[in-house]
């Protein structure tokens, strides 16, 4: 693979991550988008200038942070700020708009996607990237335990735009409002680069804590990544199907409830 390709792929994966603003949303409820995706929308719907007070009275989001997510969209090249119109003394008011061409980061990412994968294999592509991708990320300090380690990579798939939440148990993360959606029919190696960035993060935990699978799609909106991890061992796992299997001869055998038999009526005295 050309030195440049993996870099230029992690750079588009970074431009429409930051389209997802990592939002807490627990598992179960299919968030498609993030505040900071509507406040885009809003925008290229419109095309207008708008001030942060009318965007945080359009979306009901506070006017803090209508601002620190204008802010990163406008360092990712989606919104453009400029001097807004004046009202009264005193200097104009910013205002912010959505650039020209709205499609742009899609369509690069899918460019050079298409030019990579001319010229390398899938896996290393997915795992190279990935270690770009990581590279970009504020690094998570050595993990004192699993359950450490998989909140880590929890936080890590917020800051590239998702949400995700771990299981009660920790050995699986549920991931949701994936602001790649709609091009990973066309590139479904996007997949594999996020089972790779996460396997990346984990790796550098310190703990024994790997992806065993990545499900994708599993509900509309929703993934989940499964753990593995060597301090949760079951004692024994039974299978629904072979009960037989795990019963000893002592064991009550389970016996399928049935209609309760009439019991007959006690023969009279005189027969």
């Amino acid at each position: 693979m050309k030195p440049g390709l993996e870099q230029a792929v992690s750079e588009a994966l970074q431009a429409i991550g930051t389209l997802g603003d990592g939002e807490h949303t627990p598992a179960g409820i299919g968030k498609t988008t993030g505040s900071r995706a509507h406040l885009l929308a809003m925008l290229q719907t419109e095309q207008r200038d708008f001030s942060i007070e009318e965007l945080a009275a359009k979306s009901g989001l506070h006017a803090n942070t209508v601002r620190a997510h204008l802010d990163v969209l406008v360092a990712a090249g989606h919104v453009e700020r400029i001097q807004g119109k004046p009202h009264g003394r005193g200097r104009p008011p910013l205002a912010f708009k959505a650039t020209a061409d709205a499609r742009a980061p899609y369509d690069e990412l899918s460019r050079v996607l298409s030019e990579s994968l001319g010229v390398a294999n899938a896996p290393s592509l997915a795992r190279r990237t990935a270690e770009r991708w990581a590279q970009s990320l504020e690094p998570q300090p050595v993990a004192s335990s699993a359950d450490e380690a998989v909140d880590h990579a929890v936080e890590s798939l917020h800051a590239v735009g998702f949400t995700a939440e771990a299981s009660p148990l920790k050995d699986s993360i549920t991931i949701g409002a994936c602001p790649f959606a709609e091009l990973v029919d066309e590139h479904p190696i996007i997949c594999a680069i996020h089972t790779e960035l996460l396997s990346t993060v984990l790796s550098a935990s310190g703990q024994e804590v790997e992806v065993e699978a990545m499900d994708v799609w599993v509900r509309p909106t929703l993934c989940r990544a499964r753990l593995t991890r060597p301090d949760q061992t079951p004692a024994r796992t039974i299978d629904p199907k072979a009960y037989g299997e795990y019963l000893s001869p002592h064991t009550p055998r389970l016996v399928a409830a049935s209609a309760p038999v009439a019991s007959e009526p006690a023969a009279s005295p005189t027969e």
